[in-house]
């Protein structure tokens, strides 16, 4: 500290031992702080009169996990009524340790999507209207003595209105139980910005804006510490400096820091940085937080548009919607995880995410996979609910530390900008002529199909180098104005010897066309559309489009080509097989070895092959699921809208999916799958 030379002698011994404390505190685990709450909580669908009271007797409830989407499970879709209230009941007990005494305790739900009713030992605590703003509750007043069950009962109601926005309802995201001592952080209220980054005598620097805000429940002032340390991609400590502060009931705290040879957070190269605080008297730590951050700039200008560390981002995504998925609206780690990686393998950069489908698990993939993200702030979506400043300044600051969050995009109709620029000053606004440089790179038909149009865009967007559909003869109209039906398929019995409309997809100058490895023929692709037409006559086989794809037409503004990531599939060629009968299953899962920590999930791919391994894309049969061991099914389907459940459902153009949740325990998980006229397959996880 600056100060240091300006103490009295005992001031410097003193600073000297808050010190020492500081650094054997630093190794305290954060689990003293904040624990997962996500365990053993019992589960009830339906109105009760008396669940809200302590001593009621919920042992016949059913046992359930956080996160939990009471409408995920298919089995249950046809159970409710649309056109009334829906209601869900959860309860858990715990308990308080001796050590806790003079402790804040804490519950902080991510998203309870429904309005809940929150008791705690049979007193209301709490009563959310909302399900997009997240609840942080002090739970210290109701509790009783320490090693005495204490009982939480949840009530969780979701009108018709909430299901037409989407579907889910309950306690959809991850709960944590919070102890905090007499003096502690905030970490809602403490952001790490990046004020500049600049170069000085050949060597480049990134100066930080560090602010916190810091609460003592005594309200007696004293002198404290905080100190700093941050870690830098590679692991390496870069910064552990400590700070004198004069701590009464609330104190903010802002301090510069300033980073040598600074890794800067783009799309290509996410490097992500961590930060720890501590916060220390002569009694020793009383509190840490460490907060995940990247070192980036954005601005925008109607000269310049969006720029990410002064440079053109290339912006090509869409917008997650409120269609259902498999797994419901629950925010499990891996799904979470699961679904950017797969926006990426797409050819998304980037993602427009509503306030409703936000997470900390998703957000946290694209910090460390470089997807960017364009984050609703808050946007009331139906008629009773009041738009806040609080639940939006809450919001922003909640998610601001994200560096994936390019920009926040406010609804035109109420005045959001101003409060969303003072709870985050450093990113611009999105308004709605700002948001149409984000196109769609994918685009789909109500059931999942894929439209032509997507098979364009990833060509455009470099997603693949080739790609081809087929429109069978009683589909070509000449005269039409929309695109033409098309499949990725090669199998139209009854269709020998009709004339075929082979349509491809490539950015590249020339395409190749083979048919059972005749050549017929090579076009330039249309330079608008990057498609190539050829009419061919149908013969079973295979047909091959070829094209020699070079990979320095890629382009980053103001990038070095040698530093670009790319992402995608960058093949060569494509082809399509005429397929024969079904013959066997192929099971795939995205992982052969998982941990059964909570939010884990492992997904099962479920394909129906022919003799010679080709997918049969008109598949559909009926199959039969079964687990055994440390596992659970919580979802499966095959992307049509049609009833399925848990244990039965057909292919769909030759694939399905099941999803299963491991138990709490050490073990192999084995899926059973038996199609109906076919062998039985399994796979070990």
């Amino acid at each position: 500290s600056n100060h240091l030379s300006e103490m009295k002698p005992y001031g410097k011994i003193r600073h000297i031992i808050l010190l020492v404390l500081l650094l054997i505190g630093m190794n305290a685990s954060a689990d003293d702080r904040q624990m997962l709450f996500n365990d053993a909580w019992r589960f009830h669908r339906g109105e009760l009169s008396a669940a809200m009271h302590e001593q009621y007797d919920d042992t016949h409830w059913q046992m359930v996990d956080l996160p939990h989407d009471w409408r995920m499970a298919p089995d249950s879709l046809n159970l409710i009524d649309e056109l009334a209230d829906t209601v869900g009941w959860y309860r858990k007990t715990f308990t308080v340790l001796p050590s806790d005494t003079g402790k804040r305790v804490l519950l902080c739900f991510e998203r309870i999507h429904g309005r809940a009713d929150i008791w705690i030992n049979g007193q209301l605590a709490y009563r959310a209207a909302s399900g997009y703003v997240p609840i942080k509750m002090d739970v210290t007043p109701y509790l009783h003595a320490p090693l005495v069950n204490n009982t939480i009962t949840i009530r969780v109601s979701v009108a018709p209105w909430d299901r037409s926005v989407y579907r889910g309802a309950g306690v959809t995201h991850d709960t944590w139980l919070m102890k905090l001592g007499c003096v502690h952080f905030e970490e809602w209220e403490t952001a790490i910005k990046t004020n500049r980054v600049y170069s000085r005598r050949g060597r480049w620097y990134a100066e930080l804006l560090l602010n916190t805000l810091i609460r003592h429940a005594e309200k007696s002032a004293h002198e404290g510490d905080i100190r700093i340390r941050i870690v830098d991609p590679d692991g390496k400590n870069i910064y552990n400096e400590s700070h004198s502060t004069w701590i009464a009931d609330s104190t903010t705290f802002t301090t510069k820091i300033t980073l040598r040879d600074p890794k800067s957070w783009y799309a290509e190269t996410p490097e992500m940085y961590h930060a720890t605080l501590y916060i220390g008297s002569s009694d020793g730590i009383s509190d840490s937080i460490t907060i995940p951050f990247g070192i980036i700039t954005t601005t925008y200008s109607e000269e310049m548009g969006l720029l990410v560390n002064d440079e053109t981002p290339l912006i090509q995504g869409s917008t997650l919607n409120y269609n259902a998925r498999l797994t419901g609206y629950t925010a499990f780690r891996r799904a979470e995880a699961l679904l950017v990686e797969h926006m990426q393998t797409n050819g998304y950069t980037a993602v427009r995410c509503p306030m409703g489908l936000l997470s900390e698990h998703f957000l946290t993939a694209c910090d460390t996979l470089g997807v960017m993200v364009l984050a609703d702030a808050f946007s009331p979506i139906h008629p009773d609910e009041d738009w806040s400043e609080q639940a939006t300044a809450g919001n922003v600051k909640r998610f601001r530390n994200h560096p994936s969050i390019v920009m926040w995009c406010v609804a035109d109709s109420i005045n959001e900008a101003p409060v969303v620029s003072s709870a985050d000053s450093h990113r611009p606004i999105a308004t709605n002529a700002m948001l149409k440089e984000l196109v769609w790179s994918d685009e789909r038909s109500p059931i999942g199909d894929r439209t032509p149009y997507a098979y364009q865009l990833d060509a455009e967007r470099l997603v693949s180098s080739i790609t081809l559909g087929i429109s069978a003869p009683d589909t070509t109209r000449k005269d039409s104005t929309v695109w033409l039906p098309e499949v990725q398929r090669w199998t139209w019995p009854g269709y020998e010897g009709d004339t075929m409309r082979v349509n491809i997809y490539s950015h590249n100058d020339w395409v190749n066309l083979y048919l059972n490895d005749k050549f017929m023929g090579n076009a330039k692709p249309d330079k608008h559309t990057h498609q190539v037409v050829f009419y061919v006559p149908y013969t079973p086989g295979k047909i091959y489009a070829s094209t020699n794809f070079d990979m320095r037409r890629l382009w980053r503004p103001k990038k070095p080509k040698s530093k670009i990531k790319l992402s995608g599939r960058f093949n060569d060629y494509f082809r399509l097989f005429t397929e024969g009968e079904p013959k066997y299953l192929y099971l795939s899962t995205d992982r052969k070895v998982t941990s059964y920590a909570n939010g884990e999930l492992c997904f099962v791919k479920i394909e129906v092959l022919d003799a010679d391994g080709n997918i049969l894309p008109d598949a559909e049969i009926p199959l039969t699921l079964h687990v055994r061991g440390p596992g659970l099914i919580v979802a499966a389907g095959n992307g049509h809208d049609e009833p399925s459940s848990l244990h039965s459902l057909k292919t769909y153009q030759g694939s399905a999916l099941v999803v299963i949740r491991p138990f709490r325990a050490v073990g192999t998980i084995r899926l059973t799958v038996r199609p109906e006229g076919i062998e039985a397959k399994d796979i070990a996880i």
